[in-house]
């Protein structure tokens, strides 16, 4: 039962404690979604005691943190700004501080990105503060069947958000210059398209969803090169364009992820040839994902077959080029997280959710990257992305 909020201060517990101390809101604090349960905007209090989570809120939040939040306790925070506040002390750090010496706690561990600014008074206030040595929640890499859920959900909105940006490629021409031409309609009229309005379309359709889309990556060309290249030039025909979706569902806070490589009209023999050889270590890695693999062997499979097709990877001139980003990543309540597929050894554990997504990288000819979003299982992996992947759009 989470306690009644009211001016009292809680009784004091007899011994010394160790305590777990988050301050920061859960709109953007994965951990803090995580150990809540809700979101809000506005950083609050959360303790561990004795393996309890408790909420300390404004009476903004409280009511809803009652109803809504995960927390086996929750407390009204104002009698604990009060007793700091005659203390000469105020602030988030001043309030946490109070209710924790109420509980005669005096050891606190705190995340690695805790404020160092709070660190410093808590210490000053007599506490011993130390960062947790790793993630706050190891636990979150491994997914719910309900979190899982929440991300199908995350990844068929992105995968019906690609398909949007497929039948608007089919609907432009080419004009004479190669440059794509927009659907002419009554409200718009001929022009030629850029890597903005297909990225109007992806996020468009992605927020009627209720999906908060960012930095959506629609790059062509040489700009597709750079694999974190958003794309702002010209859409043209007959060279691969990089389309990268990442939403967040608002409603639950988890995310989708998925790549396309397209091209409009028809490829030449030397891209044919780069796509083929994505998908064929894209293929590479599905094969191998399942409980107990080690990340840093699939990711060395799908190099070893990239050389062996001639793609070397190295710095040339300069920049580098070839496949120099890792294999996969973790994707729950942060769109990077644990676990990595990448060149480090990490054993990938059943009901993890990774990213499949090699890519190749030449500013000859710019990039190709195709990326499915998997739960790893006992003897393989789910694939959540379910979507065909094709080269040419005519």
């Amino acid at each position: 039962m989470k306690s009644k909020t009211s001016g009292k201060t809680p009784d004091r517990i007899s011994t010394m404690t160790t305590a777990l101390l988050m301050i920061a809101d859960s709109e953007h604090d994965a951990d803090m979604l995580y150990v809540a349960g809700m979101f809000v905007p506005d950083p609050f209090i959360a303790i561990q005691l004795d393996g309890q989570w408790q909420g300390l809120f404004s009476p903004l939040e409280v009511g809803r943190a009652q109803k809504q939040s995960k927390f086996k306790q929750v407390h009204l925070d104002s009698p604990w700004h009060a007793e700091a506040a005659n203390a000469g002390r105020q602030g988030l750090a001043a309030a946490a501080a109070s209710f924790l010496h109420a509980k005669n706690v005096r050891s606190i561990g705190v995340p690695g990105h805790f404020p160092i600014a709070y660190a410093e008074q808590l210490r000053l206030w007599g506490f011993e503060v130390h960062a947790i040595d790793g993630p706050m929640f190891p636990e979150r890499a491994i997914k719910t069947e309900w979190e899982i859920k929440c991300l199908a959900r995350a990844e068929r909105l992105t995968r019906q958000s690609m398909q949007q940006a497929e039948k608007y490629l089919a609907n432009c021409s080419i004009g004479n210059d190669g440059i794509l031409q927009a659907p002419v309609t009554a409200e718009t009229p001929k022009k030629r398209v850029k890597s903005d309005d297909i990225r109007k379309v992806i996020e468009t359709f992605l927020i009627g969803k209720g999906a908060m889309p960012a930095h959506t990556i629609v790059a062509c060309g040489k700009e597709a090169s750079d694999p974190h290249n958003i794309g702002r030039g010209y859409i043209r025909a007959g060279q691969p364009i990089i389309i990268d979706i990442f939403p967040r569902v608002l409603s639950t806070g988890y995310w989708g992820d998925m790549t396309r490589t397209y091209v409009k009209g028809k490829a030449d023999r030397d891209i044919k040839k780069l796509y083929r050889a994505v998908r064929e270590g894209q293929d590479i890695g599905l094969s191998m994902i399942c409980d107990g693999a080690n990340g840093e062997s699939i990711h060395h499979s799908i190099l070893e077959h990239f050389d062996a097709q001639g793609f070397s990877t190295g710095i040339k001139n300069g920049k580098q080029q070839g496949f120099f980003h890792g294999t996969g990543h973790g994707v729950g309540l942060e769109i990077h997280e644990r676990p990595r597929i990448s060149t480090r050894p990490e054993i990938l554990k059943n009901s993890q959710v990774v990213t499949v997504e090699p890519g190749l990288y030449y500013p000859s000819m710019g990039g190709v990257r195709l990326e499915d979003m998997v739960v790893v299982r006992s003897k393989g992996c789910e694939n959540l992305t379910r979507h065909p992947r094709r080269l040419e759009i005519e």
